[in-house]
């Protein structure tokens, strides 16, 4: 049986009631930040997917409504009708893709022996040219990249017995010996009477008892039979509905606003048990939205009875503008050998087109007691958190502020038109700071408006253009402007680095400063970059106590 999660420590005020003051941050002492991530996940060699986007020449086709009519005519709608609905009003209308981008999402993890296994869509292509890297870890700091033959769209893999098998949207079961491959073909689901079944992000859930579940649907319902787990292709129960699209809950609306109620385009399902609890948990909202969500659902049993016993979406609530806004999307909960609770989901940013996503990872705990009980609580950071199992005083939230957010502390060597130095920390995925094609010697700095004990730094790159690869690393170097002597230090020399990261997530000896300096030297692609958002974080806590104005 799977350890459950580790109980959450209670927050000050818990027990009382209404909304609570949010206190400040205080940083935690004793905190080796080479043990810390910050969202989205530093993950190397993330897939590049090459969309060429254009506006048309002219406005002729553009909201076109030939197509309306049939569907706003029907007595009667259900989701489906309000999906198909959603996609005839957007008829002609299209998006300008200025770049091709990184992109990863539609994470499944894996617990194989202690080593967390992650799978994930990558350009979105048909197997078996999906997304072919699985990423491997023992301690969620370092990512270990596999090369596998073969690639799925919203991959799922389970481990029965010593086989391992995969399956995608609309694709076969796959076996191997191995997490990482090579895999066979078995053939497509085939439902108890021996009728081929086509099913999209599907999800094996393999249960304490042995017995083998898949759940699945692209769109309300979700469904659920339950496999053989010795031919897990072979369905051994008739599918059955195990959660539908409710539009009177707004988190399931789709659309960045949630102004539509006709459907939620909910997806990404997942089944998997804690003690003798149930929990199924629904992407929604649309995974080219930022408001992409996830639901919970409990129930005593696999396969009925699910009802939402706790607030959704999960991770809503205590997300402080500190850095960028994360959105738990269609994701994975796993529980690792230690007991935590991880959960590992799509972080939305689809500027260049809609399927330009990201890693985002947060451990949950299940509520021991109380009217919650049993509900999974998580909240999304974007700070430095420790990573899953290195909690210190009950806290994995090591108290730093994102620092490099003072919209007129900056300096660039130069800036393209419309991409000035504003944009490199201005809390947003959809702007960037770009140098100027004619600078050889690409330089921003940022500064803090005051002075900051700073001791870790995350560089969101741009890469422009459409031709660097999933291979593409930036070389550069981070410094700090040492305030006694008034000149630049060094904090991070990455001139040779190899290592395609495109959140590039850095930790380093905690110095005093009010300003950073970032010299961009090239890349092993001599592909030009820009800033997405550089993030620096720490503390004044400290300088602040000894100077009396506050009590530590």
């Amino acid at each position: 049986m799977a350890p459950a999660a580790a109980e959450k420590p209670e927050k000050p005020g818990a027990q009382g009631v209404g909304p609570k003051t949010q206190l400040a941050k205080v940083p935690l002492s004793g905190v080796d930040m080479t043990q810390t991530y910050v969202n989205p996940i530093n993950l190397p060699g993330m897939a590049v997917r090459h969309i060429v986007g254009t506006m048309p020449p002219t406005d002729a086709n553009v909201a076109n409504t030939s197509q309306i009519p049939a569907s706003l005519n029907l007595p009667t709608w259900t989701a489906a009708s309000g999906r198909t609905l959603s996609s005839r009003s957007s008829v002609g209308f299209t998006r300008i893709s200025e770049n091709s981008a990184r992109t990863g999402a539609d994470w499944s993890a894996v617990n194989v022996d202690g080593t967390i296994y992650l799978y994930a869509s990558g350009a979105m292509q048909n197997a078996p040219n999906n997304n072919r890297t699985v990423w491997s870890t023992t301690d969620y700091l370092t990512w270990t990249p596999h090369e596998m033959n073969l690639g799925l769209v919203a991959p799922t893999v389970v481990q029965v017995g010593d086989t391992f098998y995969m399956a995608g949207n609309n694709t076969p079961v796959y076996r191997a010996d191995s997490p990482t491959g090579p895999w066979t073909s078995m053939g497509s689901f085939l439902r108890p009477n021996g009728q081929v079944l086509s099913v999209g992000d599907v999800q094996f859930f393999l249960d304490t008892d042995g017995r083998l579940y898949l759940t699945y649907n692209i769109g309300s319902p979700i469904m659920g039979a339950e496999l053989d787990p010795n031919n897990p292709r072979q369905l051994i129960s008739e599918p059955v509905v195990l959660w539908t699209f409710d539009p009177r809950q707004e988190w399931q609306h789709i659309g960045d606003n949630k102004a539509t109620y006709t459907h939620g385009y909910v997806e990404g399902s997942q089944l998997f048990k804690l003690g003798d609890t149930y929990y199924l948990q629904v992407a929604s909202g649309g995974t080219e939205f930022t408001t992409y969500a996830t639901g919970v659902m409990t129930s005593d049993r696999p396969l009925s009875g699910f009802t939402e016993t706790q607030r959704n979406p999960i991770g809503a609530g205590n997300n402080h503008p500190s850095s960028v806004y994360p959105n738990a999307g269609h994701g994975s909960f796993v529980v690792d050998n230690a007991g935590n609770l991880v959960f590992f989901y799509t972080y939305v940013i689809a500027y260049e087109e809609f399927f330009e996503r990201r890693l985002g990872m947060d451990v949950c705990t299940v509520i021991p007691n109380g009217p919650q009980k049993g509900a999974i609580d998580c909240e999304l950071s974007n700070t430095p958190q420790l990573a899953p199992g290195r909690k210190i005083s009950g806290r994995d939230d090591v108290g730093l502020y994102n620092v490099a957010t003072n919209s007129q502390a900056y300096w660039s060597s130069s800036y393209a038109p419309g991409r000035n130095p504003y944009y490199g920390s201005d809390r947003s995925l959809s702007t960037w700071w770009e140098p100027a094609d004619t600078d050889s010697a690409p330089t921003y700095i940022r500064g803090f408006g005051t002075v900051f004990h700073i001791s870790a730094a995350q560089i969101q790159w741009k890469e422009l253009g459409r031709t660097f690869t999933k291979d593409n690393a930036v070389q550069y170097t981070l410094e700090y402007k040492d305030i006694p002597t008034n000149t630049w230090r060094t904090l991070v020399d990455r001139s040779t680095n190899t290592t395609a990261y495109t959140a590039d997530y850095v930790t380093f000896d905690r110095v005093l400063t009010n300003a950073v300096r970032l010299k961009i030297l090239g890349t092993t692609e001599n592909v030009k970059v820009g800033v997405h958002e550089l993030n620096v974080f720490g503390e004044n806590y400290h300088l602040v106590a000894s100077k009396g104005m506050i009590t530590p």
